[in-house]
C-alpha cells in the first residue's frame, strides 16, 4: 500500500495539502478559495466531490478561509471540538451535521489519522500523521519549538511537510515591528530553517525519505535558503543521497510524491 502527498499552497497567505490513498482523497486545512484547490485537484484527475474530508490543523485565517465553501459542497469537516467555536466566529458556522469532532485517532476510508499536538498561538494546534498499511505520511508546521512528542509523531514517516518558515538573521534584520519578530521567533510562532535542519537529521535515522519545506516567509526567508540549509545539515551527517528535500510554494502547487510501504 502507499500513501501521496501534493501540497497546493504553504504559507502565511494560505495552506492546503493533499493526501491520498488508492481510495480515499484528504485535504489537510483548506486555506486557500474552493477555485484553487479545485484547479489543483483537476491536475492529478480528482474532483472535488472525490474528496473523503478535510481535517483542519487550526482556527487561523490562512488555514481555514476556503473551509466553507468547502463544506458547502459536501466535504466532510474533521475538527477537534475546542477549534470549531473559534472558527466559526472567523469564517461562520458550519452545519453540525458536516463536522466529525475527535479528540484521539480516527479513520477516513483506508487511512488512519493520528492528530498531535503542536505548541501555537492558538486554541488547540495540531499536526497530523497518516497511515495506511506501512505507507506512513506527516504533516506539521506552524510549530513554535520541537518537542519530544513532535519528534516521536514524526518518526517513522516516510514523507513529511514540515515548517521552515524564517531564516533567523533575515527575521531579525527584516522590517517587522520587534512585537512581530517576537512573536514569530517565540516559543508558540515558527520555528527557522535552522531547526528544520535538527529536525531533518533525527528523522533521517528513522526512515525518512522526502522532506517537503513548508510554511516558508516570503519576508524574511527564501526557497533556495532553506534548502541549502537543511540540504547542507543532511550532507554533514550523511544523508544527503538517502533523503530527498522538497519545497512547497505559495503560489504553486508542489507535485505529487508517493511514500511506499516500507
Amino acid at each position: 500500500m502507499s500513501l501521496k502527498i501534493m501540497s497546493i499552497a504553504s504559507g502565511s497567505h494560505g495552506n492546503c495539502t493533499y493526501i491520498s490513498s488508492e481510495t480515499t482523497h484528504i485535504l489537510v486545512d483548506a486555506g486557500v478559495n474552493l477555485k484553487r484547490i479545485s484547479d489543483a485537484l483537476k491536475t492529478i484527475g480528482v474532483g472535488i466531490t472525490d474528496l473523503s474530508g478535510v481535517v483542519v490543523t487550526h482556527e487561523h485565517d490562512d488555514h481555514i478561509s476556503g473551509l466553507s465553501a468547502l463544506s458547502n459542497a459536501g466535504v466532510k469537516v474533521y475538527a477537534h471540538e475546542r477549534v470549531m467555536p473559534h472558527i466559526a466566529r472567523r469564517i461562520g458556522q458550519i452545519p453540525f451535521e458536516n463536522v466529525d469532532f475527535f479528540d484521539a485517532g480516527f479513520e477516513i476510508g483506508d487511512i488512519a489519522v493520528y492528530p498531535f499536538r503542536i505548541p501555537h498561538d492558538t486554541v488547540y494546534p495540531l499536526a497530523y500523521t497518516f497511515v495506511s498499511g506501512g505507507a506512513r505520511v506527516s504533516v506539521a508546521t506552524d510549530i513554535g519549538h520541537i518537542t519530544e512528542g513532535i519528534l516521536s509523531n514524526l518518526k517513522g514517516s516516510q514523507v513529511v511537510l514540515l515548517e521552515s518558515n524564517h531564516d533567523v538573521e533575515m527575521l531579525m534584520k527584516g522590517s517587522y515591528t520587534q512585537r512581530l519578530k517576537t512573536r514569530i521567533s517565540g516559543a508558540n510562532g515558527h520555528i527557522s530553517n535552522d531547526c528544520a535542519a535538527n529536525v531533518a537529521t533525527v528523522l533521517a535515522h528513522s526512515g525518512l525519505k522526502t522532506l517537503i519545506l513548508g510554511h516558508m516567509s516570503e519576508e524574511n526567508n527564501c526557497p533556495e535558503l532553506a534548502f541549502s540549509t537543511v540540504l547542507s545539515a543532511l550532507d554533514a551527517n550523511g544523508f544527503s543521497d538517502k533523503v530527498r528535500v522538497e519545497l512547497a510554494y505559495q503560489n504553486k502547487c508542489g507535485e505529487l510524491i508517493e511514500a511506499d510501504e516500507k
